[in-house]
């Protein structure tokens, strides 16, 4: 009886352990989560900022934006400082991949709020077929485009990708 006291003693405290660990391993990356500072908006879909001790540039997954000399770019750029702006500098930063540009490719998060999505969702850009992950994107899209939004006032706004091309 006192062997079988002994290893239920054993098994309790071998228990608590292993929840003390979880804890600590959860508390930990909680606490840990490398959020951006000194974020600059280089345009609709790119930012630069200070990232785990250095400057990197961020291009935004999934979406794609006017660019700076295109009709609404100078707009889209303000939309994504105003974001930004809304998140009181509490940005984490997803990263997904490095493109060929060498820019880190991922998502801008404010707690639960994706931004890449939220500058879709103000119609501030379009989804990046190409590119995207999360097909509800496209959710966001339609509304803007349904609500008029952003660049989605003009009957037929050009697309960045195309906009490129054209040039």
């Amino acid at each position: 009886m006192k062997r079988l006291n002994l290893f239920f003693l054993y098994l309790l405290f071998d228990f608590r352990s292993v929840i003390i660990c979880i804890l600590m391993l959860f508390s930990y990356s909680a606490l840990s989560i490398p959020y951006l500072k000194d974020i600059k908006v280089v345009d609709g879909d790119t930012v630069k900022a200070f990232y785990k001790d250095e400057t990197i540039k961020i291009r935004l997954a999934e979406i794609d934006a006017p660019e700076t000399r295109q009709d609404f770019g100078y707009q889209s750029k303000k939309c994504l400082k105003q974001i930004i702006d809304d998140a009181n500098d509490v940005i984490a930063f997803k990263f997904k991949e490095e493109d060929r540009y060498k820019r880190s490719v991922g998502w801008l998060l404010a707690g639960d709020i994706n931004l890449n999505y939220e500058m879709v969702r103000r119609g501030c850009a379009w989804v990046y077929d190409q590119y995207v992950v999360n097909k509800e994107i496209y959710q966001a899209q339609n509304l803007a485009k349904l609500s008029k939004k952003g660049l989605w006032k003009k009957t037929d706004p050009t697309a960045p990708w195309i906009w490129r091309r054209n040039r």
